[in-house]
């Protein structure tokens, strides 16, 4: 008996899925038509398209979203009619330097821009005080911070804008190629992790061998300080700064003149692997890039 029950409801799925399958292959092929995708015509987003995106494949956020930004973080949107205006700089100031440099400066920046760039007009402030200046996120996104002081007379803002552009960019380097050979070993003892927010001078930091306060905190952030302070900076200013030694005699403490010589010492050691680094690499000249960039700084504004 249940044998024979089974037997019938078998039976009965089996002329279910008949049917059905019958109904399926009755059914007209129909051509699969992809849903409209409707382009902003804002003019932000037409210049970014054009100029950008179809150009070197990274997209542009510019409308807020808090998405962007930790729970615990506060930050103001960029203002609309700077966006172009930004976005023309970064064109002009971090990518065409490399694309008028060489060819294979050209193949570097169109394989290691990021895919994504995010605008915020103010600087990002952390519940508990901290300031951030820019970030960048796992070798895609690049935040760019306080735009909304877009003002090409103020070389300070330029170059602060354009250090934290090759700040990021060479985190993106970095996470993807590694530290030059050797250079964790220069000054590892120069890294006070967290403590770089404890006062640290620039003077401290040159003489544990790196450019600025934050370069201190490890040496991933000594790496993009270096780099980034290398590229924008004045010529004359980095050289007399982090370089070239200083005169002990006219110092009124003559062993704190000794102590900045020899941090600049390490800092040159650390410069010159990241020149090979960068040769060995990436066949780039990062001397000729420097000028590059700076030269077209000088002339950007007219």
């Amino acid at each position: 008996m249940i044998y024979r029950n089974f037997d019938i409801g078998f039976f009965s799925i089996g002329i279910v899925i008949a049917i059905l399958i019958t109904a399926c292959n009755k059914s007209e092929v129909v051509d699969y038509k992809a849903p409209d995708i409707k382009l902003s015509n804002h003019p932000n987003d037409v210049y970014i398209r054009e100029n950008i995106l179809n150009k070197y494949g990274t997209a542009i956020r510019w409308e807020w979203d808090q998405r962007f930004l930790n729970k615990d973080q506060s930050a103001d949107p960029i203002k609309e009619d700077l966006v172009i205006p930004v976005t023309k700089l970064i064109e002009e100031l971090w990518i065409k330097p490399f694309l008028v440099l060489s060819e294979d400066s050209k193949l570097f920046i169109q394989e290691y821009m990021p895919k994504e760039l995010v605008y915020i007009g103010s600087y990002i402030f952390e519940s508990d005080g901290e300031i951030i200046f820019g970030y960048a996120e796992n070798g895609a996104r690049v935040s760019l911070i306080n735009l909304n002081a877009f003002d090409l007379d103020d070389r300070i803002w330029l170059e602060n804008q354009l250090i934290t552009m090759h700040h990021e960019f060479s985190h993106i380097v970095h996470q993807k190629m590694g530290l030059p050979n050797g250079y964790n070993n220069i000054s590892p003892l120069g890294y006070v992790g967290e403590g770089w927010r404890n006062g640290v001078s620039l003077s401290d930091a040159i003489k544990r061998g790196m450019v600025s306060a934050y370069g201190t905190r490890n040496q991933f952030e000594d790496f993009a300080q270096l780099t980034s302070h290398f590229l924008v900076q004045d010529t004359v200013y980095f050289n007399s700064t982090y370089i070239k030694d200083w005169n002990c005699e006219d110092f009124s403490d003559p062993n704190l003149c000794l102590e900045l010589n020899k941090g600049k010492k390490l800092i040159s050691r650390k410069l010159e692997l990241i020149r090979k680094f960068y040769l060995e690499e990436f066949s780039i000249n990062i001397d000729d890039l420097r000028d590059t960039i700076q030269s077209r700084m000088s002339a950007y504004k007219n």
